[in-house]
């Protein structure tokens, strides 16, 4: 997901600059026209960029460490698990769906403003960059935890077959450490 994490972090630079950013000509049309299918389209933009980057990080990561999951195709002798990148790609394109409606919310929120104006106010920040934090904030300590943890191992419980206790099992003994993996951005 770092390039998910790249794109989302060259686009709130891109609302900061004064002025555009100016880019070589593919790659300026190429964010033109992406800019114009997320105002043409949001959601469905946002979706099918977050299954596009899980599926090709997933495949990256499968051909460059040609270490399957615990049994997914190491059973079979496959060195890339098709299943899993699926399963990735399901996962990425629900959560970009979720992730897309929940920004729609937060940059309507009241609350989000307010919390933006109290940073200008109280610590000289950019109401901008202000409502890029708290925003940020949200997602990494609510909605991580909240919504995406609960529906990336219920995929990957669906993806892998386990039955419920087992993808019970498989969850409370990854949480704590992704948990506390969120708290280290501090």
């Amino acid at each position: 997901m770092s390039l998910f994490i790249i794109v989302n972090v060259g686009a709130t630079l891109s609302l900061l600059a004064p002025s555009p950013l100016e880019l070589p000509a593919p790659l300026g049309a190429a964010v033109s026209g992406y800019g114009a299918a997320l105002v043409a389209h949001p959601l469905a933009t946002k979706g099918a960029t977050a299954l596009a980057l899980s599926v090709s990080g997933d495949a990256v990561t499968q051909v460059a460490s040609r270490e399957p999951e615990r049994g997914d195709s190491e059973a079979r002798g496959e060195w890339f698990d098709a299943r899993r990148n699926l399963g990735f790609g399901a996962f990425g394109g629900a959560y970009g769906l979720v992730q897309g409606a929940l920004f729609d919310v937060l940059n309507e929120s009241p609350a989000v403003a307010a919390a933006a104006a109290a940073l200008q106010q109280e610590a000289a920040v950019p109401d901008r960059l202000g409502a890029a934090l708290v925003k940020t904030a949200t997602m990494q300590f609510v909605a991580v935890p909240a919504l995406y943890f609960p529906l990336f191992f219920a995929v990957v419980a669906a993806v892998r077959g386990y039955p419920p206790s087992e993808a019970v099992e498989y969850a409370r003994a990854q949480i704590r450490p992704l948990l506390l993996r969120c708290c280290q951005v501090l």
